[in-house]
């Protein structure tokens, strides 16, 4: 935990909406910190926002759920991914009403850095004739979209950092793959490669509580609006 964020012990309780995977880790790495947990809300139940509130559920229930936060002023951070295209209106909503949300299509703190390296790579690489980029990324049999949003937003980044031409991704769904993503740059030479795997899903919980306690924080000085993981680490 970042010194200058408040511990889980001094945050509200936190209802965790999605009984998935990640939802699931999340829950026990918050218990860990000393966070008190409201209620852990599958499918077949009803809920209502209140504290703070951790959402992991699916593409077609996200924005509905984020949309109850955000109107009942309940600080919200989600990591449901497919569902990006609608970001524009959650991040209006939460400024009108005057309320926090945070999305990240990956907590893990070592994406971000993987991120923040392609994206220097590309005005690099921008400068070399020869080489152009892929992404691979490999994850379990269970997960829904593909592209992954965290391929999704590496690509992103890579074009932030000036690539215009094609940026091919390749999506692969075996075993019980925790989550691999490799960035490559090829020429008809040599192959340079950015990659991220992780080993298990701890890195994703504990950025995800980091996560939980900087919307909070932001929330409570009234920094309304929509954040993710790059706000958090330009803090």
């Amino acid at each position: 935990m970042t010194a200058d964020l408040p511990l889980p012990s001094a945050l509200p309780p936190v209802t965790f909406v999605g009984a998935g995977k990640l939802g699931t880790a999340v829950a026990e790495a918050w218990e860990q910190r000393g966070g008190a947990v409201a209620a852990r809300v599958t499918a077949a139940d009803t809920w209502e926002p209140q504290g703070l509130v951790f959402e992991a559920t699916a593409p077609d229930a996200a924005v509905g759920n984020l949309t109850r936060c955000i109107e009942a002023q309940v600080p919200v951070v989600t990591g449901t991914t497919g569902w990006l295209g609608r970001l524009d209106k959650v991040r209006d909503l939460a400024l009108r009403a005057e309320s926090t949300a945070f999305y990240s299509t990956n907590f893990s703190p070592g994406v971000h850095a993987l991120n923040a390296i392609a994206k220097h790579a590309a005005g690099v690489f921008n400068q070399i004739p020869g080489y152009a980029p892929h992404i691979r990324e490999v994850h379990h049999v269970h997960k829904k979209d593909a592209p992954s949003g965290t391929a999704l937003t590496l690509a992103e980044h890579v074009r932030e950092g000036g690539w215009t031409r094609d940026l091919p991704i390749e999506s692969v769904r075996e075993g019980e793959v925790v989550g691999l993503h490799a960035l490559a740059w090829d020429s008809a030479h040599d192959a340079v490669v950015l990659q991220h795997e992780a080993k298990s899903r701890a890195g994703f919980a504990e950025g995800a509580v980091w996560a939980l306690c900087w919307a909070w924080q932001r929330h409570v000085e009234r920094g309304f609006g929509l954040y993710t993981m790059t706000d958090l680490f330009q803090t």
